[in-house]
C-alpha cells in the first residue's frame, strides 16, 4: 500500500481479484500453468482471500481515488460455471465493505 500511496496521481483504475493463499502456496509449489491454478481455485470470490478490502477502500478514500474499479472472477475457460454467482458475491462483499 505504500507504493500505491506514494503513485496514487498515477492510477487511472483498479483491477480487484483475490487469492486463496493455501491454494496458491500449494500451486505454487506445482509449478502448473495459470488456468490450471485457476481449476484448483487459486482465484476465489473477493472477501473469501487474502486481500485487506477494507484497508483498501480506506486507503482510496485516503488518496480521494475518484476512477474505475474492475472486478474479476479467474477461472478456467473450460469450467465457467459458477463465474457469475462468484462475482456477485465479490460485488455482495465489496458493497459490505464500503465499495
Amino acid at each position: 500500500m505504500t507504493w500505491l500511496r506514494a503513485n496514487a496521481d498515477r492510477l487511472d483504475y483498479i483491477h480487484f481479484k483475490d487469492i486463496d493463499l493455501g491454494i496458491y502456496r500449494r500451486v505454487m509449489g506445482e509449478r502448473i500453468r495459470f488456468f490450471d491454478a485457476c481449476a484448483k481455485g487459486v482465484m476465489c470470490p473477493i472477501g473469501k482471500g487474502v486481500i485487506d478490502y477494507p484497508a483498501i477502500r480506506r486507503l482510496l478514500d485516503e488518496i480521494d481515488h475518484q476512477g474505475y474499479i474492475t472486478i474479476e472472477q479467474e477461472r478456467d475457460p473450460r469450467n465457467a460455471a459458477g463465474s457469475l454467482a462468484d462475482v456477485k458475491q465479490s460485488l455482495d462483499y465489496l458493497k459490505s465493505v464500503g465499495f
